[in-house]
C-alpha cells in the first residue's frame, strides 16, 4: 500500500490542498492525511491539528474531513480523537465516552450551524465507529458533486470553532 498511486497522492497532494486552505489562518495547524498504516484505511482521512493540543487521531480535538467511500460521501467534522478512548474504555464504554465527551463539547457551542446527527463513515470497523461517536458537529457532501465554496466557508467556521475551544 505504501507505493500505491492513490496512497500516495492522497498522502501527498491531498495534504498539501488542506494546509493551502488553512495558509492564512492566524493560528499554526498541523495538516496530515492517511489511507491507512499498514494496510488500507476503512475511512481514509484529511485532518487540521492545533499543535498543542494534539497531533494526531489518537486524541484530543481536531478537525478532520473523512472520505466515506461506500456512500460516496465527504464528512467534515469537529471531532474528538477516538483509538485512545476505545483502548482505554473498550469498545462499548469507549463509544459512550466519545459519545458524552462530543456532547458535551457541543453544548458549549450555541448557534453553530452545523449537523449534530450523528455522522455515518459507511465502515462497522472499530475506529471508525469511534469517530462516528466522537463527531461533535458536522456537514457533509456528496462525493461526485461536491461544493467547493460550500466546503471552504464550512472549514473556516469549522476551524474558527476550533480556536475559539482550544
Amino acid at each position: 500500500m505504501a507505493g500505491h498511486p492513490l496512497a500516495g497522492f492522497f498522502r501527498r497532494d491531498v495534504a498539501a490542498l488542506a494546509r493551502a486552505a488553512v495558509a492564512r489562518r492566524p493560528e499554526r495547524l498541523l495538516v496530515r492525511a492517511s489511507t491507512g498504516a499498514p494496510g488500507w484505511a476503512a475511512v481514509p482521512w484529511v485532518a487540521w491539528f492545533a499543535p498543542h493540543v494534539t497531533r494526531s487521531m489518537r486524541h484530543g480535538l481536531y478537525v478532520a474531513c473523512f472520505v466515506n467511500a461506500p456512500d460516496e460521501r465527504i464528512v467534515l467534522s469537529l471531532q474528538h480523537g477516538a483509538a485512545d478512548a476505545l483502548r482505554e474504555h473498550g469498545h462499548d464504554a469507549g463509544l459512550r465516552h466519545l459519545r458524552d465527551r462530543a456532547a458535551r463539547t457541543r453544548d458549549g457551542l450555541p448557534g453553530h450551524g452545523f449537523d449534530t446527527r450523528p455522522i455515518a463513515l459507511g465502515s462497522d470497523a472499530t475506529l471508525p465507529q469511534g469517530y462516528q461517536a466522537g463527531c461533535v458537529l458536522s456537514r457533509s457532501w456528496d462525493a461526485a458533486a461536491p461544493d467547493p465554496e460550500g466546503f471552504d466557508r464550512a472549514l473556516i467556521r469549522m476551524l474558527d470553532l476550533y480556536r475559539a475551544l482550544v
